[in-house]
This record gives C-alpha cells, sequence and structure tokens, in this order.
C-alpha cells in the first residue's frame, strides 16, 4: 500500500466529504495525491476514476433523497454526452503529459476556479456581475466536454467543473445543480475506468478502505450542502481550491527542476 490505513481512511472521508457537499467527485485530491505518493500517473487515475464511480452514485442517491433534480432532463442529457467525448479526448491526452505538467496544469485550474469563487462568494465582483439566466442548452453541452476532458486527464469526475460553470456565469444556486453535476460524475468516470482496469491500473486495496470512510464523509457532506448559505460554501470550496492548487504547482515545479537537472546531467 502506499499509504497506511490511517491516511486513507482520512482521505476517504475528506474526498467523501467534498463529494457530498460540492459534487467534487474525489479525483481532484486522489489523483495529485497517489501521484505525489510515487504511484505511475496512469495508475492514479485509473484508482481515481474507480473511486469516483463509487462516490458519486452515493451522493447522486442522497441528494436526490434530499432535495430532487432542479434542473430539467435534457439538460442532463446535454452534459452527459459532452462529458462522455470529452472524457474519450481527454484519455488520449493524458498518455502525452508528463507528471510535473500534469500537476502545474492541475494547479492552474484549480487556482482560477478559486479566485472566481472567492470572488462571487464574498461579494466582489471583481471578475464581473453574474446576473441569473437560464443556461442555453449549447453551455451544457460545452461546459460538459470541458470538464470530461478534465475527466479523462486526471481522473476527475468533472461534475463539479460543470457545477461552478453554471454558477460562475449563469447564477445558477450551486445546490440546484448538485445532481446533475453528480450524474456527470457517475457517467465521465464509467467512461473512462474500462481501460485502467483491464491494464490492471486500480489500486484496489487503496479503495478497501477509503470507500467505507468517504460513504460518511458523503452523508455529512450532503446534509450542509442543503443548510448552508451558497455564498459561504463557495468561499469555502474557493480556500480549498486555493490551497490544494499552490500545493500542487510546487510540487509540479519541484519535479520539473529535477526533470530538468537529470536531463542536463
Amino acid at each position: 500500500m502506499y499509504f497506511s490505513r490511517q491516511r486513507s481512511i482520512a482521505l476517504g472521508f475528506l474526498a467523501g466529504m467534498m463529494n457530498g457537499l460540492i459534487a467534487l467527485g474525489g479525483g481532484v485530491l486522489i489523483t495529485p495525491i497517489l501521484v505525489m505518493a510515487g504511484v505511475n500517473p496512469q495508475a492514479a487515475v485509473g484508482t481515481s476514476l474507480a473511486a469516483v464511480s463509487m462516490f458519486s452514485c452515493i451522493g447522486l442517491t442522497i441528494h436526490l433523497l434530499l432535495g430532487g433534480i432542479s434542473l430539467g432532463f435534457f439538460s442532463i442529457i446535454a452534459t452527459v454526452i459532452g462529458g462522455i467525448a470529452g472524457s474519450i479526448i481527454g484519455s488520449k491526452i493524458l498518455a502525452r503529459l508528463t507528471p510535473h505538467w500534469m500537476l502545474v496544469f492541475f494547479a492552474f485550474i484549480q487556482i482560477f476556479v478559486a479566485i472566481r469563487l472567492i470572488d462571487q462568494g464574498m461579494g466582489l465582483a471583481l471578475l464581473g456581475q453574474v446576473i441569473p439566466s437560464i443556461p442555453p442548452l449549447w453551455a451544457y453541452i460545452s461546459l460538459g466536454l470541458f470538464a470530461g476532458t478534465l475527466s479523462g486527464i486526471f481522473g476527475v469526475g468533472g461534475g463539479a467543473l460543470v457545477l461552478l460553470g453554471l454558477a460562475a456565469f449563469y447564477g445558477v444556486p450551486i445546490v440546484e445543480g448538485l445532481a446533475i453535476a453528480l450524474a456527470l460524475n457517475i457517467t465521465n468516470a464509467l467512461a473512462g475506468i474500462v481501460p485502467h482496469v483491464r491494464k490492471g491500473r486500480v489500486l484496489w486495496q487503496e479503495l478497501k478502505f477509503l470507500i467505507p470512510a468517504a460513504i460518511i464523509g458523503i452523508v455529512i457532506g450532503a446534509a450542509l450542502a442543503h443548510e448552508l448559505p451558497s455564498d459561504m460554501m463557495r468561499v469555502l470550496f474557493g480556500g480549498f481550491f486555493t490551497f490544494m492548487g499552490v500545493i500542487l504547482a510546487r510540487r509540479g515545479w519541484a519535479l520539473f527542476k529535477k526533470h530538468k537537472t537529470h536531463s542536463i546531467s
């Protein structure tokens, strides 16, 4: 095992709580942490996709029981179609990425989203005022395609990115988009996990300890999502993204310098 049992449980609980709270599949934590622990990037992605599919199935069930589906059925279908297409594209890109560029790019995405979230959550409007409106169908397809591509590259569900995109550009309340985000997590993860399972790139031993702790975290996160003000959720999540982004950027830069030193020598 790459982690002690205690660390696996802690990671599973945190990933599960973020899944229930803001539809974060868990890959945003699991993939980079496994890579930093020395796991091959492809194996880290495969393990992450397996976790994301399981976590999101549980999270979707809980949110449906708590609040149902607020967005239309066709919106979900459009997002899922875009997500599946994107995950296929992302899996092809993955084979061309080196670990340090993978971490740096992932960090850039996280920090960008964090700034946008904190700006909105604090009501600063430094990046422009968001006027609530009904998203057009092409927006769901585009966001699904973008999220699916990142899902294929990094092993994330991608649903949180769709959710945040809807909130950032159309003012959709986060809690109303949780079901569609979790549904996308499931389809993206299942679409990308098949080749990883066939090639033995899923660390089932790690998942054995992640999943039970994640279930507890998902229940707590889902309950909080239906109670906390949306602005507070945005600020908290933005702070989390900033913290993780800085850590990943530093790790990616360290790997880049190490790779460059070895190339010169």
